[in-house]
């Protein structure tokens, strides 16, 4: 072998070793790309909910508590009104290797609403009554409290009505004087007999006709999300039928406690009550 040969062959075995290198390299830096945890859509403020994008193998946690992961690798959080602390989003991932995503809710400012001249029966009910709400809220909590694999929550979500917004997310009422609750839906006032659609896909987890918000559905749209739509006038769905987004499953109404016609839609993430305004934009021009 001459010294041209044996330069050559070191020099090309040199190259080797460096493309092995490099490709090497490519590929752990490529496989911390892909097991990134970050933000995929939303951000964290009160009533808003939060889209995280991970390794499809990753275990995350919230605050020590399993968050489901989808198959493509989304998950989703939720935020209340009044939530103004930090959480920890924790993945684990196959390899070992584990990231933390430190997410605050952004404060807002909320509304105030008064509504005087409420029948005083409707305000301070009889204890028969607050029997039965009892027992009407336990039932939206059952179905609010189902997870599935759903993916209509990945959906951008559509308005479930059209008409003009009389009420909106994180207002306080004040009925006869008194303080309640605040207003955790977006209301939606339109003629009776107007279309409520599906805002998004799902399972129908819920249809009755409760004390407060009269003809009730409750629509689980997978890990945690579900919409509820009140005073409905009629319901054209049962519960376990599955709908698309856009598919009609009511018509507006004023059932239950309500001062006129109008859709209440509703979003949770379990017990955290969301803003639907932050998930589907500005209501479209009728």
């Amino acid at each position: 072998m001459t010294i041209s040969h044996i330069f050559i062959a070191r020099f090309t075995s040199t190259n080797c070793f460096v493309l092995i290198l490099a490709f090497m390299t490519m590929m752990v830096l490529a496989s911390r790309t892909a097991t990134a945890l970050e933000i995929f859509s939303g951000h964290a403020t009160q009533g808003g909910m939060v889209i995280i994008k991970t390794d499809p193998l990753a275990h995350l946690t919230i605050d020590g508590q399993t968050l489901a992961v989808a198959k493509n690798g989304l998950a989703v959080i939720g935020f209340h009104r009044d939530d103004i602390a930090p959480v920890d989003v924790v993945a684990q991932y196959p390899d070992g290797r584990h990231d933390t995503l430190t997410l605050t809710p952004t404060p807002r400012e909320f509304e105030e609403q008064r509504i005087d001249g409420l029948p005083q029966n409707m305000v301070t009910p009889p204890q028969d009554v607050l029997d039965r709400i009892a027992r009407d809220r336990e039932e939206v909590s059952q179905a609010r409290a189902i997870t599935s694999d759903l993916n209509g929550w990945q959906q951008d979500f559509i308005w479930p009505s059209h008409g003009i917004i009389t009420g909106i997310y994180g207002s306080r009422r004040i009925l006869n004087g008194q303080p309640r609750a605040p207003h955790y839906g977006i209301d939606i006032a339109a003629a009776i007999g107007t279309p409520v659609k599906a805002p998004a896909d799902g399972v129908i987890t819920m249809v009755d006709d409760l004390y407060f918000t009269g003809i009730t559905i409750i629509m689980d749209h997978g890990h945690g999300i579900s919409s509820t739509f009140l005073h409905l006038d009629k319901a054209n769905i049962s519960v376990g039928m599955a709908v698309k987004q856009g598919d009609i499953i009511g018509e507006v109404g004023s059932t239950g406690r309500s001062t006129g016609a109008h859709l209440d839609w509703r979003i949770n993430w379990f017990t955290k009550r969301l803003d639907p305004a932050l998930l589907a934009g500005s209501m479209p021009n009728s």
